[in-house]
């Protein structure tokens, strides 16, 4: 496993991906919106990829903010099989 210091955030739904991605860009925070990897949901297809780094303040940011969301996972990369695989996150 190569760990990416990546995590990707799903949700119910793409308004509480929009809404979450508006307030961490209004402070600054080096985000994406990307498509939800199939093998984390077949629902909501947006989801927010941040830095490992900035996980904690994010999370506090998400609660602060009142944001459902439907879980964070780590992403990482099986050497074997050179895929990415997705670790649920608890917090």
């Amino acid at each position: 496993m190569k760990d990416l210091n990546v995590c990707i955030i799903a949700f119910p739904s793409t308004s509480e991906s929009v809404n979450l991605y508006k307030v961490l860009k209004n402070k600054r925070y080096n985000v994406v919106m990307i498509q939800t990897p199939c093998t984390i949901s077949a629902g909501c297809a947006r989801s927010i990829e941040i830095k490992e780094n900035d996980l904690e303040n994010i999370i506090n940011e998400i609660k602060t903010n009142n944001i459902e969301i439907r879980g964070i996972f780590r992403k990482a990369l099986s050497e074997s099989t050179r895929r990415y695989y997705y670790e649920e996150l608890s917090f």
